[in-house]
């Protein structure tokens, strides 16, 4: 059985040890769960499987895009969703934001997940080969898990053991402290696994080195954040993708840039909620006449997110990835509604203004642009939310950003300037060039804008944001809508069930009550 699959059935697994009814099997009963569980090597390699299944609920969920994309300097609200606070920064931005609950739950269940493995692993006798390949995937995993508490939260609850029972009486440890934890975790993975992996989906040493470097950069130490980027460009077995269309070709998922991904399956009995991109970029498209919902144009519109006018200025002409990334054009589909003059296949006309009309959509509250990254034609009906398509958590284009941020940000802007070129090089249209940058015009911002015209929709960019301390100045500066943001914001609000159920006190981040 492969390994995507595998992360399905430890959901359902994971779940049916809260409750011993579960199995009706009279053997073991005496024992705690996790102990019957864990105590042989396929107990521990299914533990390991179950920690990466808390991935699938960041990435791929609306929960995950919108902790990441709403109210960003490149993402804004689309016409549709009750989480338009996130994007505004209203006092409705609180504590007992559902989203951000989920989020502090499904990272805290991953960690215990991963504590559990770790605290049993040594007690099961089995290859040390393999012992220590599933201690470091664990341990990268319980590093990531923290990286997206410590970024959304600031200074967290910090447990490297298995929580047995209810515990209430666990405080905040810094997250400076938390990021040191994070560094040893990942660094022994760094050490101990490959570049490649018996089943594709698993850690290797590729995806550790670029956690590494996104840790190194947060603990300010750019020339090490650096050192472990180049180290994956030189050392590791990825290319960048000839033509960046390629990349996002449905059939192309696993190629030669893909450090790291987290798993989807084309078979729904595997794939939980499934990867739901492809709906929440997409625009309210079949509310106009000769329009109607299909796979080919987007799919079901959900329309949470819409670009920036900021993000779509963002390209030059000759830049190849303004056509991969946005949708701005639609064609006739829906005979019944067709408009007079028109027929099928002809490019929609839009009214973009009184007596305007254009081939390219408006980008407004009612109708906007849509993002063609998460496309998924695969699915079974236009209406089915459960997309396949892989979601590409690091890739080696990231790389050679995060070694062109590095290296800036230790002085060294000279060195940067080739990795920073080197995407820009690919990105270029057939035959065309993209506007050369100077290592004097190489900064922070320079940096942040390659990574919205390289990652845009893909990257996690409100966290981006927040770790490079830009977050306040440009969401003021180009996200119209983000009128009531302060300085605060640069942390979400501890959930309230958190505070609620606490018996010692535990601080709510400043400026949330």
């Amino acid at each position: 059985m492969s390994f995507t699959k595998r992360l399905h059935i430890l959901t359902a697994i994971s779940f049916c040890t809260l409750f011993t009814a579960c199995s009706l099997e009279e053997k073991d009963l005496y024992k705690p769960v996790p102990e019957a569980i864990y105590s042989n090597p396929a107990g521990i390699s299914n533990g390991v499987t179950g920690v990466y299944s808390k991935l699938r609920s960041l990435y791929g969920s609306q929960k995950g895009f919108t902790a990441n994309m709403m109210g960003t300097d490149i993402f804004q609200h689309g016409k549709d969703g009750g989480y338009k606070f996130m994007d505004d920064y209203s006092a409705a931005l609180n504590p007992s934001n559902d989203y951000l609950n989920d989020i502090w739950n499904d990272c805290y269940a991953g960690i215990n997940a991963a504590n559990t493995v770790l605290d049993k692993i040594d007690a099961v006798a089995m290859d040390d080969k393999l012992k220590n390949q599933f201690k470091a995937e664990t341990r990268f995993l319980r590093a990531h898990y923290y990286y997206w508490l410590t970024l959304q939260f600031g200074d967290v609850v910090y447990t490297a053991h298995e929580t047995k029972g209810v515990v209430t009486d666990a405080g905040r440890t810094a997250k400076e402290t938390i990021w040191k934890n994070m560094l040893e975790d990942t660094q022994f993975a760094v050490d101990v696994l490959n570049w490649t992996a018996a089943e594709y989906g698993r850690v290797t040493k590729g995806a550790a080195l670029q956690q590494l470097a996104k840790i190194k950069l947060l603990l300010k130490d750019n020339d090490g954040a650096a050192t472990a980027a180049i180290k994956i460009i030189k050392e590791g077995p990825y290319q960048l993708v000839k033509t960046y269309g390629n990349l996002f070709e449905y059939n192309n998922q696993r190629n030669t840039e893909i450090v790291f991904a987290v798993q989807y399956l084309n078979n729904a009995l595997f794939n939980d909620d499934g990867n739901q991109g492809h709906a929440f970029f997409t625009p309210a498209y079949d509310q106009f006449a000769g329009l109607k919902r299909d796979l080919e144009q987007g799919g079901r519109p959900y329309t949470r997110f819409r670009p920036t006018d900021f993000f779509r200025n963002l390209f030059d002409p000759n830049d190849a990835r303004f056509e991969v990334t946005f949708r701005y054009s639609w064609t006739y589909n829906n005979s019944a509604t067709l408009p007079a003059g028109k027929k099928i296949g002809d490019t929609v006309v839009w009214q973009i203004a009184p007596g305007i009309n254009s081939l390219m959509a408006p980008n407004n509250d009612n109708m906007h642009w849509a993002i063609r990254k998460h496309d998924d034609p695969t699915r079974a009906s236009v209406q089915d939310l459960k997309g396949f398509r892989d979601f590409f958590v690091y890739r080696l284009a990231d790389t050679y950003l995060l070694a062109a941020e590095a290296l800036t940000l230790a002085g060294k802007p000279n060195e940067a300037l080739p990795y920073f070129n080197a995407v820009r090089t690919r990105a270029a249209k057939p035959g065309k060039q993209l506007p050369e940058v100077t290592p004097g015009q190489l900064n922070i911002d320079q940096i942040l804008d390659e990574r919205a015209r390289e990652l845009g929709s893909e990257d996690m960019r409100w966290m981006d944001l927040a770790r490079t301390g830009k977050l306040i100045e440009r969401v003021k500066k180009y996200n119209p809508n983000a009128v009531s943001i302060k300085d605060y914001h640069v942390l979400r609000p501890i959930p309230q069930a958190q505070i609620d159920l606490s018996t010692i006190t535990f601080p709510q981040n400043k400026g949330y009550f």
